[in-house]
């Protein structure tokens, strides 16, 4: 896969960035939600929230459109885990990262 540029407001362009979203739905409420990129280092990073409501603004922020979120939701409340491909603007999929050094 190709990292595709798309201009956002403003005439700022963004990378966005091909991969999969893993969240896994813990037995405590929480949701790890973790961005594994189609190319790249394997510096990937969980990153938890404290519920399925705060997941929905991550999947939101990932580009996730409302249908695809709502099966997210289900199948992480059915089976506590789900996953989905997709392409993520570079300044979200930063926050999958581990900060270097």
């Amino acid at each position: 896969m190709v990292m595709k540029i798309v201009e956002k407001d403003h005439g700022q362009s963004c990378t966005q960035i091909p991969g999969h979203l893993l969240a896994d739905l813990d037995p405590n409420g929480t949701v790890r939600l973790v961005f594994f990129a189609t190319v790249g280092d394997g510096d990937e990073t969980p990153l938890t929230v404290k519920s399925l409501d705060a997941a929905e603004i991550v999947f939101l922020a990932c580009g996730l459109p409302p249908e695809r979120l709502i099966r997210m939701r289900a199948e992480l409340e059915r089976s506590k885990t789900s996953s989905v491909e997709t392409s993520i603007y570079d300044s979200v999929a930063a926050k999958f990262r581990r900060a270097g050094p």
